[in-house]
């Protein structure tokens, strides 16, 4: 039996946006390329991924980032602590990338990164 093919998964409107600033980030030459959930990481042998939002190519590195809403009350970005438990094993299976939680902060009206180690 073969694994039915998953539906192609359209971008919110958060990824949206952020794809928006990678647009522009490339457009200005800080990055070479970026692609949108590339491909899934397997993380554990019983049908465990993680799927990345983007893959985001620098001149001499690559970067995974995974895109979240903005919690105003909280501070911090909305990030369920499966999603959370998954990009940390990512980045510990995946050292030979940066993987980083992106997110929008409206009081500071711009993008912001948290390194995952």
């Amino acid at each position: 039996m073969r694994p039915t093919k998953k539906e192609k998964h359209r971008m919110n409107k958060t990824e949206t946006r952020y794809a928006e600033h990678l647009e522009l980030l490339k457009t200005s030459g800080q990055i070479l390329s970026y692609a949108f959930e590339p491909f899934g990481l397997r993380l554990a042998e019983e049908k465990c991924y993680y799927h990345p939002d983007f893959l985001v190519v620098y001149e001499d590195r690559f970067e995974i980032h995974e895109v979240k809403a903005f919690n105003k009350k909280a501070g911090a970005p909305l990030i369920k602590d499966d999603a959370h438990v998954k990009i940390k094993v990512a980045s510990t299976n995946f050292g030979f990338w940066t993987f980083k939680i992106c997110w929008f902060d409206s009081n500071e009206g711009m993008w912001d990164y948290k390194t995952v180690k």
